[in-house]
């Protein structure tokens, strides 16, 4: 049986190219002009987040098969963050409303897009990813 010490390189090489995958939602969040994000931003976040909710999925089922059941939690509950943010986005696009950021919420990008470079655990990136989907859910809320 693995643990946390002796991972697999692809544990933490996918961990790494979610939370990049993440920046980028969280750029284009940043980048929206006006700090409204309207209905054809929220399309592009819904297939982001439909291309990261089968690679943490995958990730999952690694675990699983590792019997590594601390990631096999942590994976668990960043899927159903995953899909509970999908949810928010897609009930967004469905009231066809323009979402406005706030200065609070804009710092917090900010933030997160600074601790997604300096994150380099796989531990705390599998935690990390549950925080961003969470901050992203809030927004869509």
């Amino acid at each position: 049986m693995k643990n946390l010490d002796n991972f697999d390189d692809s544990v933490i090489t996918e961990s790494k190219d979610i939370l990049e995958q993440l920046r980028d939602i969280v750029l284009q969040l940043k980048a929206v002009p006006n700090n409204h994000i309207d209905v054809s931003n929220l399309d592009n976040i819904e297939q982001d987040l439909q291309n990261i909710l089968p690679q943490l999925q995958f990730a999952l089922l690694n675990a699983q098969e590792e019997k590594n059941w601390q990631q096999v939690n942590k994976l668990r509950e960043a899927v159903r963050e995953c899909k509970d943010t999908l949810n928010s986005v897609r009930a967004a696009i469905i009231r066809a409303t323009i979402i406005g950021i706030n200065p609070s919420n804009i710092a917090e990008m900010q933030k997160i897009l600074q601790e997604i470079k300096s994150n380099s655990q796989t531990q705390s990136q599998v935690e990390y990813i549950v925080y961003v989907l969470r901050f992203m859910r809030k927004l869509f809320m």
